[in-house]
This record gives structure tokens, sequence and C-alpha cells, in this order.
């Protein structure tokens, strides 16, 4: 018969809230992972550290994660002592690019094998319409008063699209309008030129999430003043939508004669050609920036986790020089590891009787096999005292009882605890009998506590206070008889005595009773292996402490490097002529963009939107968003390279 090892993880258990939906750029659900052994229970008193979360974008290749794949780490062990075994991932920040991407949990086993969670597929939906966009952008347009409807067409099949905060998009169901208006800059300027048909405003119906602007054409000799720059406003107007939208503004220049117009014409289409170059050049600086920062938080963070854990192995009386400290935590390592496997091996009491395997997880198994207890004496009396019920299985249910019993013939004892009244069960907090209420009546001798204080429950600590609080009631256990039988006659002076056990292997029985074979306990070799097993040394649970503390302080040592590095890298690739050569390039640029909206008679593009009532946000000017938010932006702009201009 070959048992299921409940310290061997098979599988990890992941919980989510199945119904959420996930918004570009919000924060994902909580996810609760944990590791399931062979015999389909929760493992316990693991590292954190071993817990991992992986995320990437689906691709056409496959479901593989990319070797530059996401990977976060939990936020919280436990909520309380009933979640023991329990790992969080909360606050996780959702990519902002609609898509369907791949999570998926891992547990390292060790330092080649790693569990892996089944794969969980999330769809990123848009988030809230923000703004109304072009799906390309327009050349910015010249016109004149001529009869040609060439130099008078403004617009010629422009598509509009509705977008949230990360350009996704959006509104696919909304219903509407587009509103069309003609605006000057100036409050003074009262001559704004006006659409064909005398109008000021034109109507553009918006479906499925677009409007298409088929054609805008000024109506000639109406309004406009010569050499003047106008705006036409485009303002979605959706009555199902309850928040205004950004509307699109199209600056355009006005000319009274046509070879004025084609003269300015090209002076537009190299300022269009420049704001271009700008724009992408302040997109590779801002990324590196945004790089740049993200890297000197996760230093910061490096930082404060080693110190952290620095303190922490002090609290352990482990210092940790801070020369060399790699050679000296692996060699630290090293020592405390083979200190732990040779406490493991030190042969200990362990309980012989055979335990029940057969049945279901309504089984618990043999009463002997159920608790430990450290203290030999103590175990051996102890043992003794509950021998006849050391052989007996207990179950959840009469009916997992009932079926053992008729699997044996009615040869197996069997215990259910549904048919336990537990009212009567001892309160596990309950001071001893010379304690009561806060007051001491007595002074004993043979430090006395009760038997049930003495045991440790591996698994199902709840099932087994029932059994034991049932079995040993308030079974005090002592040193000596002679301790015992003083308790006892003060005890009664009071209240009523328990049974008393010494750790010489004397009973006193709760009736007064005691010498005679059947109330001493025989030496420990006379209990023919059913006795309590011993637990693991309580130095082998402190050396596993500091073994996990010393690999998660070599982890972020080798994390606090690593950072360094990039962040010093960094540094280095925005001081290296290349990019001085691009910071000279766009200086530049943005000279000569100035001089020709100077002859243009243009408002600089950074300001053109802010003289409206409604300005449209300008991409070149936009706020370096808060931390959260950047790390979308900074993971797709890791590959920063000339080409990128």
């Amino acid at each position: 018969m070959i048992l299921p090892d409940p310290e061997k993880p098979i599988r990890l258990n992941v919980k989510y809230d199945k119904d959420a939906s996930f918004l570009a750029g919000g924060l994902f659900t909580d996810f609760m992972i944990s590791v399931i052994s062979e015999d389909d229970s929760i493992i316990k008193n693991i590292n954190p550290a071993r817990i991992s979360m992986k995320m990437w974008k689906l691709s056409s290749t496959g479901s593989r994660p990319p070797a530059n794949v996401e990977t976060f780490s939990c936020n919280k062990v436990k909520d309380n002592d009933k979640e023991d075994g329990c790992f969080y991932f909360r606050d996780k920040v959702i990519p902002n690019k609609v898509g369907t991407y791949c999570i998926q949990f891992g547990f390292m086993v060790d330092k080649i094998v790693t569990l892996y969670s089944e794969q969980v597929i999330v769809d990123v939906l848009p988030n809230q319409p923000v703004k109304l966009v072009p799906e390309i952008q327009p050349a910015t347009p010249a016109v004149s008063n001529v009869r040609s409807v060439a130099s008078r067409t403004l617009v010629r099949d422009l598509r509009l699209n509705i977008t949230d905060e990360y350009s996704n998009h959006t509104g696919i169901d909304l219903v509407g309008t587009v509103i069309a208006t003609i605006k000057s800059s100036s409050e003074e300027d009262t001559d704004v030129p006006l659409f064909t048909g005398k109008v000021k405003t034109l109507e553009f119906p918006f479906v499925n999430g677009s409007a298409e602007i088929t054609s805008v054409i000024k109506k000639n000799s109406v309004g406009g003043r010569d050499s003047t720059e106008y705006f036409i406003v485009f303002e979605p107007r959706l009555p199902a939508l309850s928040r205004t939208l950004e509307p699109y503004i199209l600056q355009f220049m006005f000319y009274n004669d046509v070879k004025k117009q084609q003269q300015m014409a090209a002076l537009t289409k190299e300022k269009d050609q420049l704001s271009k170059s700008i724009i992408m050049y302040r997109s590779l600086f801002e990324a590196s920036k945004q790089l740049l920062d993200e890297m000197k938080c996760q230093v910061e963070e490096a930082k404060l986790k080693e110190a952290q854990l620095r303190n922490e192995l002090k609290a352990h009386n482990i210092d940790v020089p801070t020369t060399q400290q790699m050679t000296h935590i692996e060699a630290l390592l090293k020592r405390k590891v083979t200190e732990q496997e040779e406490l493991r091996k030190k042969p200990r009491r362990s309980c012989t009787l055979p335990n029940y395997t057969k049945g279901s997880a309504d089984v618990l198994g043999k009463i002997a096999h159920l608790a430990q207890i450290e203290d030999d004496r103590a175990a051996m009396v102890i043992s003794w005292h509950l021998a006849s019920d050391m052989d007996c299985v207990v179950t959840l249910t009469t009916d997992a009882a009932r079926r053992i019993y008729d699997e044996t013939q009615g040869r197996q004892q069997v215990l259910p605890l549904d048919s336990i009244y537990k009212k009567t069960l001892p309160d596990w907090k309950r001071p001893l009998p010379h304690l009561r209420n806060g007051k001491l009546y007595f002074k004993p001798i043979g430090d006395p506590i009760f038997a049930r204080d003495l045991l440790t429950f591996p698994d199902n600590v709840e099932h087994c206070e029932t059994v034991f609080g049932m079995l040993l009631g308030d079974t005090i256990i002592l040193d000596n008889l002679d301790a015992a039988n003083h308790y006892r006659k003060e005890v009664v002076k009071i209240t009523h005595c328990p049974t008393l056990l010494t750790r010489d292997g004397d009973r006193i029985r709760s009736n007064g009773k005691f010498g005679g074979l059947q109330n001493k306990a025989p030496p420990m070799d006379k209990l023919r292996g059913m006795v309590f097993g011993a637990p693991i040394p309580k130095q082998c649970l402190i050396l596993g402490e500091q073994i996990d503390l010393l690999q998660q302080y070599r982890s972020a040592v080798c994390k606090l490097g690593s950072v360094n590095k990039d962040l010093n890298g960094q540094l280095e690739y925005l001081h290296t002529p290349d990019m001085k050569k691009k910071k000279q390039e766009l200086d530049e640029q943005e000279k000569n963009l100035k001089l020709i909206e100077q002859k243009l008679g243009m408002t600089p593009t950074r300001k053109c939107n802010d003289s409206l009532r409604h300005p449209a946000k300008d991409v070149t000017d936009s706020p370096i968003p808060p931390k959260r938010m950047r790390r979308e932006s900074t993971r797709q702009n890791r590959i920063i390279t000339k080409t990128d201009v």
C-alpha cells in the first residue's frame, strides 16, 4: 500500500471572481493560490517567495510565455489562521491595451522544478470613453476664397473614433451625432468662415463607435480673414453617455487668394512633418525618462527589501558582512542545511501502529497518529492512559464509521465526530483548578499542566481538539506521585479534581484511587509501539526559518545588484553620443517648427487647444503618469534603438 505524501505538491489551486470584468489600466480582481499535496490537502509553511504570477499577451504563435514575460510576487500570505497556506495576488495592474492575455501561477518546488497552475485566460476590455480622435491624423488644411472646390475643402474622408485614455477603440454600442463647428482662437474675431450653405455647423451620424466625415467644404466668399488661423471643432453628442467627451480639434489656415494658399500649403506640409518627427523624438525621451524613473523605484524597493531582511536575520542572531556577501551567505546556507538534515535524520520516537489508509476525506485516521508529544516521559504516560483508544479510527461522519465497521466485520474501533456532544467538551483556555478567577488558591509543586496542552496536531487541528478534549478532558500531568497527591488534596478543598497523571508513570483517578498495576504505566518498550510520535525538533524548525530567511536575503541581494546594474546601464545610455545627437536634433526641429508657425501666423501646437473652451489634451505635454500606470508603457519601451526615430 503506497500512502499519499501530504508534503508532496501535485497541483496549484487558483480561486478568483470569474464574473469580474477586466478594464484596461484598472486593477485585477484578487487571485488566491494554494498548493495542493498528494492527499488533496493544502501544504502549509511555504515561503511566499516561491509563489509567482506570470502574465503575457496571447499571440498566434501559441500559449507559451515569451522570454520577457512579466512576473509578479504575492502581496500577502494569509488573512487569518483559517486561511493558512493561501497566497494572495492583489491590486495587480491590468494591461492598458485591449486583447486576450494569459495568466499563470507557479510554485518553485526546488531550484530546477517549478509546478505551474492551469492557464487563466482573460479578455482586457476598453475602459471608459474619454475623447474623439482621428483614425489617421490628417494634414493641416490650408484653404482660400476661390471658386475651386479643391482649394476650399477642409476635410475629406476623415474617420473619427472614440477611445479610452489608453487609445483603445471603444463606444461601439453608442449612437449619436458629431457636430462640426469653425471657431477662431481670438474672441474678437467675428468674421469666422462658414460652411457651404452658409451654415455655422454640420452634423454627421455617429454609429458603431465612429463617424465618417466624408467632406467638409468652406463656403466661397463668406467670412474669414486673410492669413488667419481657425479651428474645426468636432464635438460628439451621445445621449446614452452621461459624461462629456473631449472633442477633436483640427487647425487650418485661411487665405484670400489661391497663390498665397499654395505657397503656405508647402510650409504647412513641412510643419506637419516636423510635428510628427518632434512627437517621435519626445516619445523616445519620455519613454527613456519613464524607464529611468521605474528603475530608480525598483532600486529603492530592492534596498528596502534587503534592509528589512537584514534586520530579520539580525533578530535571529545572524550577521551578514557588507563585503563578499554572496560567498558568506552561500557558506552559511550550506552549514544550516547540513545541520538541519542531521537533525532530521536523528532517530526520534514514532508510532509503529499501522494507520488506517482505506477510505476518503471523511476518515481522519487512528488516534495514535493524530497527535504528537515532545517530552518522552509525558508521551509514555499519556499513551498508556489512552491505550484502549489508540487503535480507534476517527471519522467525520457516522456513515463513514459504519462503512469501516462493516468492512472489518466489527473488529475495528471507530469514532464518528458527528456523534459527539460538544457542549460538555472542556474549554482549552480554561485555567488549572488551583487558579480560579485569576486567584491563586495554593502553590502547587511538580509543574502541573493539562495533558491536552502537551499535544501538537500536524493536521486537522479543530477536529483533533474535539477528539482529545473528549478523551483527556481536564486530565492533569505532574512530575511524581507525591506532587500529584499534594495537588489533589488541595484541589478537592475548593472543587472537583480531575484524573492526575505523573511523568513517573502513576495515575490518580478522578475518584481518588491510585496504586496497583492498573494505575502504573509500563516502560516505553512494553507499549508495543502504541505511543504518540515526537514532533520535529524545535531547533529543526528554527533552522528552517533561518534557511528561508537566508534564501530570501540571497534573492534580495541578487535583485539589488541586478537593478543597480540596469540603472547604471540606462544612465550611461542616456549620456551616449547617440542620445546627445538626438537631443540636438530635437532642439533644432523645435526651432524650425517655431519659425514656420510664425511664418504661417499659426498658434504654436502646444498652445492652440488651450485657447478654446474645450481643450484637447496634447500628448507631447502629458504629465508623467503615476507609478502603477507607468508599468505598462515602461514595459513596452524597454528596448529603445536608433530606429525608433
